[in-house]
């Protein structure tokens, strides 16, 4: 909690720009970036439109160098924060998060587009300006050197007063995790979200570590527990995937109704409501699993409002014999870890049918699958993306 919402500064450093008159005449242009700081720290270059100060393109430097995507461009380096992130802000909803370079699409609404139209509102500040400066320095027609401080930049971050001219700072959020479809790291607002290079969900790797901690937990006097919190788990990544359904699949008043109102405690009513989207949760399990869950699923509800003594509702809906009317239930341990292997089943199910529908990108997947091969095989890995761009 302690590191949410804080102000992250730049890595530091110092870029210097030379322009000089050429032997033919001309004015040519030198820059070179100096890392003097001990702290993590990424670059990544972009074409931009000169006059207008506004990002094309992804650029890459040296002998494979990237040819302008139209004339009037130059190419602008972009440092990363102090964490080696970068801030990103999407178009489409104002989104902001923290990751690599060069992200894919929004982990918040999903929109996909090229990276340079996720720069986040301080990195288009200070395009812009690199972008004037080159300009006057044009005009002006004279050889000279300048530098920009990022030292400078990142001393000033939580200082009072005027902030440098080229100020540039990055916001940490409230979740940071690593995909584990394609490794990228994300910093993003709130718990559940898309990995935005890959639009992998990252709602069961969260459901897995929760019912990971429930399974310590595991003793028949703590059945109230599990049983109660491993559901309101489950609930809790249905209702999540059930908004980016009702978000992203027409349909009827009814069934969006019935979407948004994301209470999921009922197993029965769950299935038939995800079989909408052709989703089913229970596809390759035992007629005895799906009997064990269902009553599991009942259960929760003598736990969480009867204090786990059994009523009539229950008998009835359940057609458990196994207990009387106004007995105080308890689970057996190896019952408790069937049930959280159930809900793993049935989270994992889910948000496969999910992808099914919209699929993560394959690319940043397949290439972080041959990264892990080569370390697997002690070969040093491939360059990443961002890295790639600057070779």
């Amino acid at each position: 909690m302690g590191d949410e919402f804080q102000e992250i500064g730049h890595c530091g450093g110092r870029f210097i720009l030379r322009i000089q008159t050429g032997e033919d005449g001309m004015k040519q242009s030198f820059w070179q970036f100096v890392f003097t700081r001990p702290v993590p720290a990424e670059m990544v270059t972009y074409w931009v439109l000169l006059t207008a100060g506004l990002a094309v393109a992804p650029g890459r430097l040296g002998g494979d160098a990237d040819p302008p995507p139209m004339g009037g461009c130059t190419l602008v380096m972009i440092a990363s924060d102090s964490e080696g992130r970068f801030g990103h802000t999407c178009q489409a909803c104002r989104g902001y998060w923290r990751s690599g370079a060069l992200p894919n699409l929004c982990p918040y609404c999903r929109h996909q587009d090229g990276p340079q139209f996720f720069l986040s509102d301080a990195q288009r500040k200070y395009v812009r300006r690199y972008c004037e400066l080159i300009v006057k320095l044009g005009e002006d027609n004279l050889d000279r050197e300048f530098q920009i401080d990022f030292d400078e930049i990142a001393d000033a971050v939580g200082r009072e007063g005027e902030k440098p001219a080229f100020y540039v700072s990055e916001t940490s959020q409230q979740n940071k995790f690593t995909c584990d479809a394609c490794g990228e790291f994300n910093d993003v607002l709130g718990q559940f979200a898309y990995c935005s290079c890959c639009g992998t969900r990252n709602d069961l790797d969260a459901f897995r570590q929760r019912i990971a901690k429930l399974r310590q937990l595991v003793t028949v006097e703590n059945s109230h527990i599990v049983v109660r919190d491993a559901i309101s788990a489950f609930d809790t990544l249905v209702g999540q995937i059930g908004r980016e359904l009702l978000r992203l699949v027409p349909l009827s008043r009814r069934r969006a109704e019935r979407l948004r109102r994301g209470r999921f405690h009922d197993l029965e009513a769950t299935l038939s409501v995800l079989m909408w989207f052709d989703i089913d949760l229970t596809a390759d399990m035992a007629e005895g699993e799906k009997a064990f869950l269902r009553r599991m699923f009942l259960r929760r509800h003598v736990y969480e409002h009867n204090g786990g003594e059994v009523d009539q509702v229950y008998l009835e809906a359940s057609g458990d014999d196994s207990v009387r009317l106004k007995q105080h239930i308890r689970e057996r341990v190896e019952d408790l870890h069937r049930l959280l292997s159930g809900l793993n089943k049935m989270a994992q199910a889910l948000v496969a049918g999910f992808h099914e529908l919209f699929p993560p990108l394959s690319e940043p997947i397949d290439r972080h699958a041959e990264h892990l091969k080569r370390i697997s095989r002690g070969q040093l890995p491939e360059p990443n993306m961002a890295r790639d761009y600057l070779k």
